[in-house]
């Protein structure tokens, strides 16, 4: 069973570099901010796992992104380890397996990680880039607010869309086959 779950939780970590590489889509007001789908798989496995495994997987895919596309840094990663492990751990540890647990949990992570990124950002980013709060507090409500917003929104969506469809398969392939 061990083996199956770690298996399971490489290929979604796999799967989210693969969504991380190659969709990019940058945000209007700011295009140092990069939307990446990234988030939905270790969603998913957050959901099937529980909140361990998805802040396990939040740490391995911003370890492997901050090597693979090392353009931000230590921050990079730091930045993303909260901003994915926010919504997915708060995600998946109020998900119970039902529709309206899945909704609650999924519309508390995006709560968590568009409350907190503005916050980390703005006490953060003059300490890593230099930037003086000021400017960061001008990026708050044109940039970085809605960014963190619309990202988590739409990764919780797609998660929201893909779930029932997953789980449907989930329990007449993976666990059927765990209980043999």
């Amino acid at each position: 069973m061990k083996l199956r779950k770690l298996t399971i939780m490489s290929f979604l970590v796999a799967f989210s570099a693969v969504l991380s590489l190659l969709i990019k889509i940058p945000f209007p007001t700011a295009p140092f901010l990069i939307y990446e789908p990234g988030d939905i798989p270790i969603l998913i496995g957050g959901m099937i796992y529980g909140p361990v495994a998805a802040l396990a997987m939040t740490v391995t895919i911003s370890i492997l992104m901050g090597f693979v596309v090392p353009s931000g840094g230590i921050f990079g990663v730091v930045m993303h380890i909260i901003a994915t492990g926010l919504l997915t751990g708060v995600a998946a540890a109020f998900y119970k397996g039902t529709l309206k647990s899945a909704r609650i949990g999924l519309s508390l992570g995006v709560l968590a990680m568009s409350i907190t990124m503005p916050i980390l950002n703005l006490w953060l980013n003059p300490i890593y880039y230099g930037m003086p709060r000021e400017a960061v507090m001008g990026l708050l409500l044109p940039a970085i607010i809605p960014f963190n917003l619309i990202k988590s929104i739409a990764n919780a969506t797609a998660t929201a869309v893909l779930l029932p469809k997953i789980s449907a398969w989930w329990e007449r392939n993976i666990q059927d086959v765990a209980k043999r």
